[in-house]
């Protein structure tokens, strides 16, 4: 249809580029409608659902694989505590070494300060004041390695609770997403 006159022909006619249009049979039914080319806009809003389709399936897939993947890592949620336990247990131990480290380093920044004390009205001797200078900076690197530790433990505890949630929730039968699990 050209402004409302229907136009026909064996070959697209001019008339017919660039809008939709009804194929015919010869009995005058129609075969098929052909959609008019899509505008610009409607060009890029069905690209972009098309993003966001195959990046949600990607998405789902992904998490299909890490609940698979968590599903044969562990076999119950006492393995998975367990498991928690002896990585919290590794980094609790360095955790340690390093508290018991600081508490030598403040050991040896005390007895500095009290030689220090001795110069308090003259000038210090350098190396004392070198050696005051490196206690600090020991001091102030033990504490960042304590933080971290300290930081790693929490973000062990933290993994391995989302872990144990997640295998609870996969491996309870009442759980909308729970897959079957074949006892081991």
């Amino acid at each position: 249809m050209d402004n409302g006159h229907q136009v026909c022909g064996d070959v697209l006619p001019m008339q017919c580029f660039g809008k939709g249009y009804r194929e015919m049979s010869p009995q005058g039914t129609v075969r098929r409608m052909v959609e008019p080319p899509l505008t610009p806009e409607q060009l890029a809003r069905r690209d972009a659902e098309e993003r966001a389709r195959r990046t949600e399936a990607l998405r789902q897939r992904a998490e299909m694989r890490r609940n698979q993947s968590l599903l044969e890592t562990y076999s119950s949620v006492a393995d998975i505590d367990a498991r928690r336990d002896r990585a919290v247990e590794g980094v609790d131990q360095d955790l340690k070494r390093a508290e018991t480290r600081q508490a030598q380093l403040q050991k040896k920044r005390e007895s500095l300060n009290r030689e220090a004390e001795f110069y308090q009205k003259r000038p210090m001797p350098m190396s004392l004041a070198t050696a005051l200078h490196e206690s600090d900076s020991e001091l102030a690197s033990q504490s960042s390695v304590i933080e971290a530790k300290k930081r790693e433990i929490e973000a062990i505890r933290s993994r391995f609770e989302q872990d144990r949630s997640r295998y609870i929730r996969l491996t309870d039968p009442r759980s909308p997403g729970a897959i079957p699990v074949a006892p081991r």
